[in-house]
């Protein structure tokens, strides 16, 4: 409720907003920014764990566990109370809490007039300067884009009751799926979560009949149909069956995990897909690449830009883990499997040679790059393009049509071949959504903008991610301690930054395409959960030209 009271004040200078923020603060319910500066901060959240289930994100703050409040404590003595009294190996049971969720404002830099003041606050200004005249601040930045940063304002205190511990919640089964999502009101002061009753306090009832349903606590999937979505049930539309995948980290098991579920699907039917990747904190970036190259076609295309501390810059292709012998395919799409492999085989046969792979050197520019390795820069496709493409491109009548449509034209030379073939093969691709949100950090970021930005995915659907695209090293100290150095750094396809560098007015992290909160938890049916029934519409949007 707090929060609507700001949206028209973020027309004004983010000073001004705060003014706001601190003039309506009329309960205990809301703490300013310096209230809540020395409260512990959520970094992480375990994948389908109770805390995931209660609405709980990266960013929120811990206000009180039961009736200890941190509130009013130094930094000290709160980091004191966590290592003595809730350190995670002895602290048993279960916690009431007190979270304390960012109240956000959006900031969209692409405002004509916009800029930062001296004291780095955000100002939109109510006229600028065209053409010798004053005039009225109401176009927009037609070029260079910027996606929205956010500033928080303050924070909005929410109960969570009887939340049990890591020793006390029992490991993830993926058979338990809940039939009704948790009952929970988190909008209004004073709001609880009641995250179990007497009935169900140590056990859950599996939905009735699923249509598919498997994996483990690294990966699990489900197949998606009418009657396992309330939200496609709500629609009445007959849509075909979508394939649901969460991948909770990356490792040599959930690329094995990954595998599997997607031939699952596959023969179960599945005609889209959904690859959910909120909470999954990283794991082995090798993995992470190795995943992602099985629903990219072009060997030549980019995963990631690394950027070392020597000045190097190096892209990881695609091809490198198409070469690899534990390459499983191009999978997700109506050509071979063995397609990219082929083109491989074709183009570089030693490169399939045990340690035939070479890597491009670190210190050529793009173009450089481009003449001699082939590479191929990044575009991202629009969800428009997938509406116009996902009935005029598909299959062997797409591509009749495409021939047919490129000799009518009088000029071959007018016909990019290189672009008609991409959208080819887009049209043979099954369409693909991505949930993130503030827990998609690290490998989980350059996967997801790996897909993204090569155009792969139909849209990212979330909140902006955690934004660590670092690589460190650790080394030891005599002390105990430890020293972490920063030795090089990722950058995504379309060369954005996923940390945010010094202090560069961009935010940090992989934006999504559209948004959709976490903050009213992850459901264990999956048919309940509120980002996947967007994911759902957005498949089917794609899929219909809608």
């Amino acid at each position: 409720a707090v929060a609507h009271q700001f949206t028209d004040s973020f027309k004004y200078p983010v000073k001004n907003a705060r003014e706001v923020f601190s003039s309506n603060q009329s309960n205990n319910d809301v703490l300013t920014l310096k209230e809540a500066s020395n409260l512990p901060i959520v970094k992480a959240i375990v994948p389908d764990s109770p805390a995931e289930r209660a609405g709980i994100v990266v960013g929120d703050r811990i206000a009180s566990v039961g009736s200890f409040h941190f509130t009013g404590m130094t930094r000290s003595q709160v980091k004191s109370t966590l290592d003595s009294k809730f350190h995670a190996s002895s602290y048993f049971g279960r916690a009431d809490l007190t979270i304390a969720k960012p109240i956000v404002a959006r900031i969209d830099l692409n405002d004509a007039g916009s800029k930062f003041d001296g004291n780095g606050n955000f100002v939109q200004e109510q006229y600028v300067f065209e053409d010798g005249w004053y005039r009225p601040n109401s176009r927009r930045a037609s070029t260079n884009q910027i996606a929205p940063i956010e500033q928080v304002l303050g924070y909005k205190l929410s109960r969570v009751k009887s939340i049990p511990t890591t020793l006390t919640a029992g490991p993830f089964h993926q058979e338990d799926v809940e039939v009704d999502s948790l009952q929970r009101s988190v909008s209004s002061p004073g709001a609880t979560v009641d995250l179990y009753t007497l009935d169900s306090a140590d056990q859950y009832q599996p939905r009735k009949n699923p249509s598919l349903i498997g994996g483990d606590a690294i990966v699990h999937y489900e197949l998606l149909t009418p009657k396992d979505s309330i939200f496609q049930r709500i629609t009445g539309n007959p849509s075909q069956p979508v394939g649901y995948i969460r991948l909770t980290r990356f490792s040599k098991t959930s690329t094995a995990g990954y595998i599997n579920a997607i031939n699952q699907l596959e023969d179960a039917g599945a005609k889209s897909y959904i690859l959910d990747l909120r909470n999954n904190y990283g794991g082995v970036i090798q993995e992470a690449m190795l995943t992602a190259s099985t629903l990219l076609r072009d060997p030549h295309s980019v995963l990631c830009y690394t950027l070392n501390s020597r000045g190097g810059f190096r892209p990881q292709e695609n091809m490198e883990y198409i070469v690899d012998k534990r390459y499983p395919g191009y999978l997700l799409s109506s050509e071979p499997s063995n397609v990219s492999r082929d083109q491989v085989k074709r183009e570089h046969p030693e490169y399939l040679e045990d340690g035939g792979w070479s890597s491009p050197t670190s210190y050529a520019s793009l173009n450089e790059l481009k003449v001699t390795r082939g590479i191929k820069l990044a575009h991202a496709a629009t969800l428009d393009y997938w509406k116009t493409t996902g009935e005029t491109m598909t299959g062997d009548a797409g591509l009749q049509r495409s021939i047919a449509d490129s000799a009518s034209i009088p000029d071959k030379r007018a016909v990019d071949l290189d672009k008609m073939a991409d959208a080819i093969a887009r049209g043979s691709q099954k369409k693909l959504v991505i949930l993130i949100n503030e827990g998609t950090a690290s490998s989980a970021e350059v996967f997801a903008s790996a897909l993204h930005d090569n155009g792969r995915t139909v849209a990212l659907v979330g909140t902006k991610s955690f934004g660590k695209g670092l690589i460190q090293h650790t080394f030891p100290m005599p002390d105990g301690g430890g020293l972490r150095l920063t030795v090089s750094e990722y950058l995504t396809p379309l060369l954005h930054h996923v940390t945010k560098v010094g202090s560069a007015k961009f935010d940090s992290g992989i934006q999504p395409d559209i948004r959709c909160d976490s903050r009213q938890g992850i459901p264990k049916n999956v048919g309940a959960d509120l980002c996947v029934g967007v994911a759902l519409d957005v498949l089917e949007s794609a899929a219909n030209g809608g």
